[in-house]
C-alpha cells in the first residue's frame, strides 16, 4: 500500500468540501506533515491553488 503524500492529502482534504479554509485543512492534517505542506505552500500559486480548489469544494457541498 502506498502511503499518500502530505500534500496531496491537503489537497484531497480540500476537494473533500469539509474544509472552508487552508488553516482548517493544516490542523487537520498529522502534526508531523503540517511543516512539509507550509513549505510547499509558500509557494503563491500552490497557496492559491490550494484556496481554489477548497472555496469550489465547500460551496459545492450539499
Amino acid at each position: 500500500m502506498t502511503k499518500i503524500s502530505a500534500i496531496d492529502r491537503a489537497f484531497d482534504l480540500a476537494r473533500s468540501g469539509h474544509y472552508r479554509s487552508v488553516s482548517e485543512i493544516i490542523r487537520r492534517l498529522p502534526v508531523d506533515d503540517r511543516a512539509v505542506v507550509e513549505a510547499h505552500l509558500a509557494q503563491p500559486a500552490a497557496r492559491r491553488e490550494l484556496i481554489l480548489i477548497c472555496s469550489d469544494a465547500w460551496l459545492s457541498a450539499d
